[in-house]
């Protein structure tokens, strides 16, 4: 069957799902039809296949070359204060809290009096704003 489906990943996707069914071995019913149980974990893992390999497709695509890295440290440190000047004092203590200050969500939301989910948005909003501003700063030049 995964031959068919999937061609020449066809072995690789049997050895994984051999062992995914190995290790998940204890959740099996044997009162129930273990040929339908193996085809259910082979098409998950063929699944589960497809989408490593898109994202690692994509991921090659959006790879630019590097360019030598010509920015001093200082120079890095002001770029990155530039751009959470950009932000919302909230948006921007809960950014540099997370990243640079390594405290967990919950310990965000707890010091900050907010939801959890209230939290992860202004995350990602202070995420997204950062990367206009950088692509804007990026078009200009």
């Amino acid at each position: 069957m995964l031959r068919r489906l999937c061609g020449p990943d066809a072995e690789d996707v049997v050895q994984e799902t051999l062992a995914k069914v190995w290790r998940l071995r204890a959740s099996f019913d044997d009162r129930r039809n273990g040929e339908g149980w193996l085809v259910r974990a082979a098409l998950h893992t063929l699944c589960d296949h497809r989408r490593r390999r898109e994202r690692s497709v994509l991921r090659e695509a959006d790879v630019e070359p590097a360019a030598p890295f010509e920015s001093s440290a200082i120079e890095v440190r002001e770029e990155v204060e530039r751009c959470l000047r950009h932000l919302p004092r909230l948006e921007r203590d809960l950014l540099v809290g997370f990243h640079s200050q390594g405290l967990s969500l919950r310990d965000l939301a707890e010091r900050h009096g907010l939801p959890l989910n209230t939290v992860k948005s202004h995350l990602h909003r202070a995420r997204a704003r950062l990367a206009r501003h950088r692509e804007d700063h990026d078009d200009a030049e």
